[in-house]
């Protein structure tokens, strides 16, 4: 049975990775649209609009990675249920639930909280703290 939850489990990866790719070019889609609005000059509406995209973008990457964690403790959870049961668990599930947990968090991992972050500044630095202005 615990093979049919690794199974799941790297069949699962395959959403994540695709997650992955969608958080990168949308924040490279807002930065870029914030960047041309920037050379453009655009006024003051046309700012918030941009950043009003650009924190869409962020809170839908927040979001994103908040699902990813919360899938990875869903399945350390499964581990869980599985030793529960009686049956023996191998090191690498009992190693998978002390890493991921079995509650989810609601919250992306720090690493996917930096690329959010940041991904949001670069969007927004030339919309309002642009030197030509």
């Amino acid at each position: 049975m615990e093979g049919e939850i690794w199974a799941s489990l790297h069949t699962a990866r395959i959403a994540n990775a695709a997650f992955f790719l969608s958080t990168i070019v949308s924040i490279w889609i807002a930065a870029r649209f914030s960047s041309v609005a920037a050379e453009k000059g655009l006024n003051m509406i046309g700012k918030i609009i941009c950043s009003l995209f650009a924190l869409g973008v962020f809170m839908g990457n927040w979001t994103i990675g908040s699902t990813v964690m919360s899938t990875y403790s869903g399945f350390g959870k499964a581990f869980e249920m599985l030793g529960d049961t009686g049956v023996e668990l191998s090191p690498m599930a009992l190693g998978y639930i002390e890493y991921f947990g079995t509650e989810a968090t609601g919250m992306p991992n720090p690493i996917m909280m930096l690329v959010g972050v940041t991904g949001l500044l670069i969007a927004l630095a030339p919309l309002w703290f642009n030197p030509a202005d």
